[in-house]
């Protein structure tokens, strides 16, 4: 079998340390961990359609059962690291945008530049063009990002909507839907901020004022 992956990986990506778990669950989660930093490593250095679970088992040093036993299918194993990456963007937005007033701005900024970080990257790109991924995931991955940006903008009355649930799931839609668009497209950031120009109009936003902040310069992410 190929080499397990390094101990240094699992504990950078590691999902909380609890020293009270139980040494099985400790083993548990750190298998786990290996399985992930793996197929990470495996996924990001050739097309995701060429990995199979053979190549990732063989990376973690397990067996087929102990895949199974934490994943359903190469799919699943997917998720958390493109969670993770998402959570990652998202702390160098929040940090980008701390000094932001308008919640307008803060919500089309960071919607404009979690697009683009995933429109760059070939995992996420392969998970929203092949895998069929349920709307719950998308919704865990990304969508609590861009909701907690909107529940704020509802909250000191910058936006309004006559329905909080109907918009929240319509944005989530148009925001997958617009990305697969935005894939295709000849200018890919241009399709995005046309995208998040009608996020802004849906959020209440008059079309002047919803195109001026679609299309703000962007500053480089550190």
């Amino acid at each position: 079998m190929g080499k397990p992956a390094t101990a240094t990986s699992s504990v950078a990506f590691a999902e909380g340390v609890d020293e009270n778990l139980t040494r099985v669950e400790r083993k548990r989660r750190d298998t786990r961990e290996r399985i992930i930093c793996s197929a990470d490593s495996l996924m990001r250095g050739q097309p995701v359609d060429a990995i199979t679970i053979q190549d990732i088992t063989d990376a973690a040093d397990v067996g087929h059962g102990t895949f199974y036993l934490h994943f359903k299918s190469k799919y699943e194993v997917l998720l958390p690291i493109i969670e993770r990456e998402a959570i990652r963007w998202d702390k160098l937005i929040q940090n980008k945008m701390a000094g932001v007033k308008d919640p307008a701005v803060v919500l089309a900024s960071s919607a404009r530049y979690m697009a683009r970080a995933i429109a760059a990257d070939p995992l996420w790109r392969w998970l929203l063009q092949h895998s069929g991924v349920p709307v719950d995931d998308l919704r865990h991955a990304i969508g609590r990002f861009g909701d907690r940006d909107f529940r704020q903008g509802l909250a000191s009355g910058r936006f309004e909507v006559p329905a909080l649930a109907i918009a929240s799931s319509f944005m989530l839609g148009g925001f997958v839907n617009g990305l697969l668009a935005s894939f295709e497209a000849d200018d890919s950031d241009q399709s995005i901020d046309q995208m998040i120009e009608l996020f802004l109009r849906t959020a209440g936003l008059e079309l002047k004022e919803a195109q001026e902040i679609a299309n703000l310069p962007l500053p480089k992410l550190s």
